[in-house]
């Protein structure tokens, strides 16, 4: 298959998605919804801060949680994945936010759900739009053994993980998994190995570039 046709294909399809989980979530939790941009992460090698033109609403409630992530910046024809990760005991953490190594060195005592969100491939410009549902209860491809049972109390990051050029051969596993397309030493040691138990493995250095988090205060 021609990789610009998958590539646009999966733009297209992605957008799709993005509209049609949007356009569901329940009125009700619509008007609670938070937005805020998405940050660079130490790891991308830009100025910590704000990303210009990105947006990432959250909405959460009875039903579990929804969110709908719009970004810049990145680089085109790259695959990235957006991750949920759901921290509902967040009194463990330090500080003001849970820190990465904090949820995934122990995610049975954060309490934490971790699973993909989203996927898709960067368009030309440098842009993507994503959403995600996640319903209360079992949670498939949980990085960790947890439920999700109180998504309305619970701290929220949304990570966005660059993947690398998009390989039609491994392309499904690159949309659909953590550790696809990346060397085994780009994933950070403080991750479990659930991480690293789907997708092959690649020779482009993984990176977490963009990432947004809400805290359960808020």
């Amino acid at each position: 298959m021609d990789q610009r046709f998958f590539t646009r294909t999966m733009l297209r399809a992605a957008s799709l998605l993005a509209f049609g989980v949007f356009c569901c979530f329940p009125l009700s939790a619509m008007a609670d919804a938070i937005t805020k941009p998405m940050t660079w992460t130490p790891d991308s090698g830009m100025q910590p801060g704000p990303v210009q033109g990105t947006s990432a609403v959250l909405e959460k409630g009875e039903f579990g949680a929804a969110m709908a992530v719009k970004s810049s910046g990145l680089t085109p024809g790259d695959v990235v994945t957006v991750w949920w990760v759901v921290i509902q005991n967040p009194s463990v953490c330090a500080g003001e936010t849970c820190t990465p190594s904090e949820t995934m060195l122990d995610g049975e005592l954060s309490d934490s759900v971790v699973t993909l969100a989203a996927s898709g491939v960067v368009a030309d410009d440098g842009t993507i739009s994503l959403a995600g549902y996640l319903p209360k209860g079992d949670v498939e491809g949980n990085f960790f053994d947890t439920t999700f049972h109180s998504p309305e109390a619970a701290e929220y990051h949304l990570p966005i993980h660059n993947h690398g050029p998009l390989d039609p051969e491994i392309a499904q596993e690159m949309l659909n998994s953590f550790r696809a397309g990346c060397t085994d030493e780009s994933i950070p040691d403080y991750y479990p190995q659930t991480a690293l138990a789907d997708g092959v493995a690649g020779s482009f250095d993984c990176k977490t570039v963009q990432v947004v988090a809400f805290p359960e205060k808020e």
